[in-house]
């Protein structure tokens, strides 16, 4: 028998083995992929709650994102629809699975159902850098436990600014936070780096207002700028080497979910408060007043029952529930929270909030309802004189919010601006009660029989702010109200020729059948 090599030999000996792989890629233990009930904007989930992560109403750009963490400007390539299609994905891990294995694991999911192709590319962006202004900076050192609250407040100009009070908090820790608090001054997710060269935590208050009100609030405004600088500091744009995501090829179409699925991924239990009071009002109650927590803690004071239904179901006003009167009148307190104990201050999104409190009332009120189709006000479009671009059919599909020119009369109170590429007029349409939120509730359908995509920006004022014109004259004329503002209908008039008109359409509306006025003992 041959001898084998000495070094071949010693290894095997050894027990190593002679030839080494790369490791495999981190993988879900099963994995399920949907399409999206929810046609609205709006991530959900993206937290391992147990041995289950999720991520809800996502795009194909919020799943790339999310994996390979980067801001999705710096995302680039793939088809037209990567921001408009929307998925619900799910996978399976082991409890306590650290947050970047997990990125791994979303990576490796969307190579296997969607067939993603991607690669790696530097690029240059212009972020900013945070220095000092020279002279001391106004900022007290401390020993604190780090810690930092975000709240808005009104000023005297009756425009409201944001105040963000941190304790024992690093300059580092604060350019992390800031383009998230701020991101309107921070355009693309555009980055920004510490360059203050402060050693040590810090306790201060920044104080600024969106940009979008900076018009409203004139010489009283309070940009960023201007509140950094009460402290010492200032932004200094930067042309910086920054990762980006080239995307070569992915599919709209996902692989199936394997036969098993149920056995294998079981649904989650039912989400309910861990701890739920839930009483009438008292007579001199104020109100009604509400507020959530991020660690998913509601409070609620003074509120009719009819929003408290509106909110749980996810109802566009409340004239979408029928009931008995006193659900208009009659008030009550809630105080619930999602989780305590040590997963206290844990996220909780938007869809699980509703789920619980969803429970919570039907089992307290004793609650039975069906769902019915009922007329209810709406708005189709119609061509008039149609003033749009033809979009280009490999740009991508989105629209979003710019900003608003200074000049815009139409703009003078409560700005809304929106850019949108590549976008059909019945996709434009079900975006109108996202972006135009208090002129209609419900999706606007599409009669104009314009095909394809189309670019086009719209200026208009937010609703209450403007009279709308019952009669708005010929498309491509702008009707302006005497205080400088647009409704939402004239600009869809004047700057997109096309026309808005009223009419009743069947909508999914609540009929409750029986319900206590007196919810039973917490």
């Amino acid at each position: 028998m041959p001898r084998l090599p000495l070094v071949l030999g010693v290894l095997f000996l050894l027990g190593v083995p002679a030839f080494t792989q790369a490791p495999a890629p981190a993988k879900f233990d099963a994995t399920s992929v949907q399409v999206s009930a929810r046609s609205a904007p709006g991530l959900r989930g993206g937290v391992l709650r147990g041995t289950r992560y999720e991520l809800r109403n996502a795009t194909m750009l919020d799943l790339i994102r999310t994996a390979y963490d980067v801001p999705a400007p710096r995302v680039t390539g793939g088809p037209s629809w990567l921001e408009w299609n929307r998925y619900d994905v799910a996978g399976l891990a082991p409890a306590g699975t650290q947050l970047s294995v997990i990125k791994e694991m979303l990576k490796a999911l969307l190579v296997e159902r969607f067939g993603l192709k991607v690669r790696e590319d530097q690029t240059t962006t212009t972020g900013f850098a945070l220095k000092t202004i020279p002279g001391q900076p106004k900022l007290k050192s401390s020993t604190a436990v780090a810690n930092c609250q975000s709240q808005g407040r009104p000023e005297p100009s009756g425009v409201p600014a944001q105040h963000l009070t941190c304790t024992g908090t690093t300059m580092a820790a604060l350019t992390e936070q800031l383009p998230r608090l701020a991101g309107a001054y921070f355009p693309g997710g555009q980055p920004l780096v510490d360059e203050t060269g402060l050693a040590g935590a810090f306790d201060f208050e920044l104080k600024w207002m969106a940009r979008a009100l900076l018009a409203q609030a004139g010489s009283d405004a309070i940009p960023l700028d201007k509140g950094l600088a009460e402290l010492g500091l200032r932004l200094e744009p930067r042309d910086m080497k920054t990762l980006g995501i080239v995307v070569d090829s992915v599919n709209a179409e996902f692989t199936p979910n394997a036969p098993d699925l149920a056995r294998q991924m079981p649904a989650p239990p039912p989400p309910a408060f861990e701890v739920a009071e839930l009483k009438l009002s008292p007579p001199d109650a104020q109100g009604p007043r509400a507020q959530i927590l991020p660690s998913g803690q509601i409070n609620a004071s003074g509120v009719p029952l009819n929003l408290m239904i509106q909110l749980a179901w996810d109802f566009p006003t409340e004239q979408f529930i029928v009931g008995p009167k006193w659900l208009e009148s009659t008030r009550f307190e809630l105080i619930a929270r999602a989780f305590t104990g040590p997963n206290f201050n844990v996220d909780v999104d938007e869809d699980l909030l509703r789920k619980m409190l969803q429970a919570l009332l039907i089992e307290r009120f004793k609650m039975k309802f069906h769902l019915e189709d009922r007329p209810m006000p709406a708005y189709t479009l119609t061509a008039d004189k149609p003033n749009m671009t033809k979009g280009n059919p490999s740009a991508r599909t989105r629209c979003v919010q710019s900003q608003a020119p200074a000049n815009n009369r139409a703009l003078a109170l409560q700005p809304r601006q929106f850019t949108c590429t590549n976008v059909t007029i019945a996709q434009f349409g079900e975006l109108i009660p996202q972006f135009a939120n208090g002129y209609t509730q419900v999706p606007v359908l599409d009669k104009t029989g314009l095909k394809g995509g189309w670019d086009f920006t719209l200026s208009f004022t937010g609703a209450g702010q403007a009279q709308t014109r019952t009669n708005p004259g010929s498309a491509g004329t702008a009707a302006i109200d005497p205080n400088g503002a647009l409704s939402l209908w004239d600009a869809i008039s004047g700057q997109l020729g096309l026309k808005a008109e009223e009419q009743k359409r069947p909508q999914p509306v609540m009929v409750i059948d029986s319900i206590s006025e007196k919810p039973a003992d917490n």
